[in-house]
């Protein structure tokens, strides 16, 4: 009889491990408010987990979306919830930031990092309930523009994209597993003089301005998605006078963005360092040549997530800045 009952335990325990659900993620933007008196716009940006048996324990995080940069400018985090140092239950994680984000007058790229520094036993979870990464700001840069604005998520579709990363604690180490993603829900900005009409009235004096949204699918806003391409004005790097730099590439021998290519307008030498995000060096060149294609120093592959690039050219230009590796 004990035989028997540790026979059926056991393949009770082997179908609960085979049925194991692997997790996934919904995300979206929540405008959280619009202040008229000092020119702002603040919205929230969550995460949930999308099956009840399935949560998970939050690793690293990029999120990255885009907005109308003639109406919003000058992105800021104004309070980091949960998944930073600077929250009150989130000192295993670092302190988030914006690198690898991007804005000119027509159109903004918005990077947002979360970084997981831990042992591994006291991540946060992420349970069916929405939970807040943080609060972003945006200056109001015109106020004449009459259409509700859309900022958009870049989803697993674009590039570069959103995602995020699981711990899985094994005992006293831990490894950090990708996450799937489910729905994007996108925010709509109101037209400000609508919103605002005495700023409007008080502020305002060039003429209106009509946009014409971009096309959503599905049409629900609480579940939409972007198109492929729902920015494609949206400069992906960060071009200064003499050198482009992307925001990331992605080694998966498709043919497509494999290397990470700077466009070196005058030539010169470069030398890369390319470090993870606990600070360690897994990449140099002292004579880049556009040739690196995710190997470390080993010749294995790095996993995907965000990392941090440091160039230096031979007529002493320095650029150091966030990257994201996809595969």
């Amino acid at each position: 009889m004990q035989k028997l009952f540790f026979t059926v335990a056991l393949y009770a325990a082997t179908l609960s491990g085979a049925l194991a659900q692997d997790a996934f993620f919904n995300a979206r933007l929540t405008l959280k408010k619009v202040d008229c008196i000092d020119k702002r716009v603040q919205m929230d940006v969550e995460i949930r987990s999308v099956q009840k048996d399935a949560p998970f324990y939050l690793g690293d995080a990029n999120f990255r979306f885009g907005y109308d940069g003639r109406l919003l400018s000058r992105p800021a985090i104004v309070q980091q919830h949960n998944f930073s140092r600077e929250a009150a239950n989130g000192q295993e994680y670092g302190v988030q930031n914006l690198n690898g984000s991007s804005e000119n007058i027509a159109q903004g790229l918005l990077s947002l990092n979360v970084f997981y520094t831990g042992s591994g036993q006291k991540s946060q979870k992420v349970t069916l309930e929405w939970m807040s990464i943080a609060t972003i700001q945006f200056d109001i840069a015109n106020t004449s523009i009459n259409t509700p604005s859309q900022v958009l998520w870049y989803t697993p579709q674009t590039f570069p994209k959103s995602g995020l990363s699981e711990v899985v604690a094994n005992g006293n180490e831990f490894q950090l597993k990708v996450v799937k993603s489910g729905s994007f829900s996108n925010a709509t900005i109101p037209v400000i003089s609508e919103a605002c009409p005495n700023l409007s009235s008080n502020s305002s004096s060039g003429p209106s301005v009509t946009t014409k949204p971009p096309t959503l699918t599905p049409s629900d806003p609480s579940v939409t998605v972007p198109d492929p391409d729902p920015i494609s004005n949206v400069s992906i790097g960060i071009e200064g006078d003499d050198l482009v730099i992307p925001e990331g590439f992605s080694p998966n021998g498709d043919g497509v963005n494999d290397v990470f290519a700077l466009r070196n307008k005058k030539g010169v030498k470069i030398n890369l360092q390319i470090y993870n995000r606990l600070g360690v060096l897994v990449y140099t060149n002292a004579d880049y040549r556009n040739d690196w294609d995710g190997l470390d120093t080993n010749g294995k592959g790095i996993s995907e997530g965000t990392y941090f690039y440091v160039i230096k050219t031979a007529d002493g230009q320095n650029y150091r800045r966030a990257l994201t590796i996809a595969r």
